[in-house]
């Protein structure tokens, strides 16, 4: 038989144990329903994200202290409210077109003096894909003003939503959706050939994709995500990716 004090103490540890795991269980709870950001510095922040602008994102912690993050301090943002993943990009205002390229391809400006902005993610690993806006100020058609004696040009603002993909370990972007293309555009015809160029490395996939028989935004963003499945398949368990803005 176990002396009683024995058995006293094995009871408060069992007891200890119990209230250890229900602790941390009831805090994987919690924090599984909160927002959250990962640093940088590979730091995770959890509480609640109020906003996400191109620069700026308002973010309240669990200490209810309100701080607010440029996007060089965040590596992703987890909006889980709204069920959204943001990054830093450069592909809002840093693209141009590589040159010699039929259909277009781009890349991240050389020598980029720009800062990146925040941009939502639609997919990410070897290729991220990216959603975007992006607004154009243009003149329009003059107003007559003082019984005609007088013409006041007016200002029209559009904002574009863009969808790109951006391939990490050739720096090859391109244009994978827009709401300002004709629906039967030559850029929407182009985009297949463009985009098999990002996936051709992977021939099985790349010769399903070729068999599609129709294309569109949401078609690619399932290969893309195909693709990266592949690439996470054969990178090593204990490799870590380094923190990078693209």
């Amino acid at each position: 038989m176990f002396p009683m004090k024995a058995i006293s103490i094995l009871a408060v540890l069992i007891f200890s144990s119990c209230v250890g795991l229900s602790i941390r269980a009831k805090a994987q709870e919690v924090a599984k329903n909160l927002d959250y950001v990962v640093l940088m510095n590979a730091d995770t922040l959890y509480g609640k994200i109020s906003s996400i602008k191109d620069r700026k994102l308002k973010f309240e912690n669990q200490q209810k202290e309100k701080v607010i993050f440029e996007p060089g301090d965040v590596y992703r943002a987890y909006w889980q409210s709204k069920k959204k993943v943001y990054a830093p990009s450069y592909v809002e205002d840093g693209l141009e077109v590589v040159p010699g390229t039929s259909p277009k391809m781009y890349r991240i400006q050389k020598g980029l003096s720009q800062e990146p902005t925040f941009a939502e993610v639609l997919a990410d690993g070897e290729i991220i894909a990216y959603y975007v806006s992006e607004t154009k100020v243009s003149g329009g058609a003059g107003m007559a003003i003082g019984g005609g004696a007088g013409t006041m040009g007016s200002i029209m603002v559009n904002k574009y939503k863009h969808a790109y993909a951006l391939k990490k370990t050739t720096g090859e972007v391109i244009e994978i959706n827009s709401n300002h293309n004709g629906l039967f555009s030559g850029v929407k015809k182009k985009r297949p050939i463009t985009f098999g160029k990002l996936i051709n490395d992977e021939p099985e996939l790349f010769a399903e994709f070729e068999n599609e028989k129709k294309y569109d935004y949401d078609l690619f963003i399932k290969y893309i995500m195909r693709y990266n499945e592949l690439q996470k398949a054969k990178s090593a368990p204990e490799s870590k990716e380094r923190l990078f803005i693209y």
